[in-house]
């Protein structure tokens, strides 16, 4: 990755953290020698990506959540770029999708952006801060827009077996979770240490704390879920 060659958009004086201490069993046997962050997406690994595009809006200072195969990932950052700060959060075992965030105590100032290491988002990261911070979240999810058709007549029935009709081929609109968030420093504290807390449980209790937890939209096209192996044959012929 060649910082020498990005075009800074905007500055943005915030630090990123990548979540990449999870297993990647869906993309096994793959991940089975590789960590999930350093599969190849065209001719860069999706980490090289992810980094990219935060390195494009001036953020250079990140946090990188380790566990399986951290030797690996370890090694290869020495060899990746030594002008980028990356700073490793080890997990000594696996702590969900949130819990790693715990590590960051006392680290954070401010706001902070949280990315899963198996997605690559098109989205202007200025804009999005703009929003979180006029909203004044705690906890903005990245959403995208996603169209399923199911493709046979759905059919609705009552509590005694009869019909009562049927949908042919209906189509459903819903909001997915990229697994790409900002979040602001004081939901750390919401995290417990050590154990198993995924990002759910930080939205609910956000929730529960009476939090402001926000939904920031993006089209489809816009995420890229390169943790599965379908989502991944897609993309690597986008980038192709």
């Amino acid at each position: 990755l060649n910082l020498k060659k990005l075009k800074i958009k905007k500055k943005l004086n915030i630090p990123a953290l990548i979540m990449a201490g999870g297993k990647g069993t869906r993309l096994g046997p793959f991940t089975n020698v590789l960590p999930k962050p350093l599969i190849p997406i065209g001719d860069k690994t999706v980490i090289e990506h992810i980094i990219g595009k935060f390195l494009t809006f001036g953020i250079e200072n990140f946090y990188l959540s380790i566990n399986h195969k951290a030797k690996i990932l370890k090694s290869f950052f020495q060899e990746f770029n030594k002008n980028l700060k990356i700073n490793f959060l080890e997990e000594k075992k696996q702590l969900g999708t949130a819990g790693a965030i715990s590590f960051l105590k006392n680290k954070i100032k401010s706001n902070f952006f949280v990315i899963n290491c198996d997605i690559i988002v098109d989205v202007n990261l200025n804009d999005l801060l703009t929003f979180h911070n006029k909203n004044n979240f705690s906890i903005t999810v990245i959403v995208a827009e996603k169209n399923y058709k199911i493709p046979y007549g759905v059919c609705k029935i009552d509590s005694s077996n009869n019909l009562e009709k049927i949908y042919e081929k209906p189509k459903y609109n819903f909001f997915a979770n990229t697994g790409f968030y900002i979040l602001n420093k004081k939901v750390i504290d919401l995290i417990p240490k050590n154990k198993i807390f995924d990002m759910t449980d930080l939205v609910y209790s956000a929730k529960k704390k009476k939090l402001k937890v926000g939904v920031y939209p993006i089209p489809e096209s816009a995420w890229k879920d390169v943790g599965q192996w379908n989502e991944y044959k897609k993309t690597i012929e986008i980038f192709k």
